[in-house]
């Protein structure tokens, strides 16, 4: 059986070995295949590309806002504006109130400020390149150029809103009509040499143009027998309204006062300009000019008048020492003397500027 089997495997084994291999003819016709090689392909470098850059658009917007003082805009550049700052300051029930009202237009600049205080209230405009400034006393300050320090109780940019940099966002509101973020800092109390301070306040801020609306903070503080109430409130109105500021009618004689030199003519050397005015209502009757000029000596400015002829109805009086004068015109410095009518003029030079001195009650006289 075995041999019978053997013999079965090993011719089933030949028939398949015929029937798989090519013909002769078939093996010399075909032509021999070139060696397997490993295809070569090129090294293909990374070339970099420029980074992806965001789309040009619109900042996405931090929500809830968040305040940051170092960002607010100034409330001078709205075309006019008038903001309102009270401070009040109670001490043991005791209350002392100031108020400020400043008016503002940008084109042509014009300014004024109310201060209102107990007992009085000093004006101050600014109009035609001049502040003019009348106290509650009834003093006159007239200076040349704007004043800046016309808008310190303002707190340009901050707003009166330093003490309230933890203030925390409320929420989205109107103020006059104006979109605005509310931000409210609730009472926060806090220690401080055996002080108890109490913090509070609210700002709303301007959605368009990021500026300070309107702010309140108050401060208590009680030690032992002593508190303290101290609040500010600033707020702002009449945006882009204001069309024209103008002296009210009691400062209107100080704007003539200030042109008097020129007016009357006074004799001055070439390049004189006004620079400024006082007048002190219950002062001695003398108004006080100060008047820039261009760098001379003191000897060239008195020689300018010892030579000067009679000229539009001015006498030069004297050169030389003056009696009573409060500068030193008495004692180490020679000054001139001039007159027009019943008008006497002192003037002092102090290598600088001068000093014009409208002596109405002719207090001086030559020493």
């Amino acid at each position: 059986m075995f041999a019978k089997a053997s013999v079965r495997v090993l011719i089933c084994a030949l028939l398949l070995q015929a029937c798989s291999s090519p013909a002769p003819t078939e093996l010399s016709s075909r032509e021999p295949t070139a060696s397997a090689q490993p295809t070569v392909i090129a090294s293909m470098k990374a070339t970099p590309t420029a980074a992806s850059m965001p789309t040009a658009g619109p900042t996405a917007t931090v929500w809830p806002p968040v305040f940051d003082l170092f960002s607010l805009t100034d409330i001078r550049d709205r075309d006019s504006f008038v903001v309102t700052i009270t401070e009040k300051n109670t001490v043991n029930g005791q209350l002392t109130e100031l108020t400020n009202t400043i008016g503002y237009i940008k084109e042509p600049y014009s300014a004024y400020q109310m201060n209102e205080y107990t007992g009085g209230v000093d004006q101050t405009y600014v109009i035609t390149g001049r502040t003019y400034t009348f106290t509650g006393s009834g003093d006159w300050y007239i200076s040349a150029g704007s004043n800046d320090n016309l808008f310190s109780k303002a707190d340009i940019p901050a707003g009166n809103t330093g003490k309230l940099l933890e203030a925390q966002f409320a929420g989205q509101e109107d103020f006059q009509g104006i979109p605005v973020y509310h931000f409210v800092l609730d009472p926060t109390p806090s220690t401080n040499a055996n002080t108890s301070i109490q913090l509070e306040g609210d700002f709303y801020l301007a959605q368009d143009g990021n500026y300070v609306l309107s702010s309140h903070w108050k401060e208590t503080s009680s030690q032992d027998n002593f508190t303290q109430v101290y609040e500010v409130t600033e707020s702002l109105s009449s945006i882009n309204q204001l069309t024209e500021i103008e002296l009210p009618a009691d400062m209107l004689e100080m704007a003539a006062a200030a042109e008097l030199p020129l007016a009357l003519g006074l004799p001055l050397p070439e390049g004189s300009t006004f620079s400024g005015m006082i007048r002190y209502k219950h002062g001695i009757g003398v108004d006080l000019y100060q008047l820039s000029t261009p760098k001379i000596s003191i000897d060239e400015f008195l020689d300018f008048y010892r030579t000067l002829p009679a000229t539009d109805g001015w006498t030069v009086t004297h050169v030389g020492h003056v009696n009573l004068h409060q500068e030193d015109c008495e004692f180490t410095r020679e000054c001139v003397m001039i007159s027009k009518g019943g008008t006497q003029v002192i003037l002092y030079y102090n290598g600088a500027s001068i000093r014009a001195e409208f002596d109405w009650p002719h207090l001086y006289s030559p020493l």
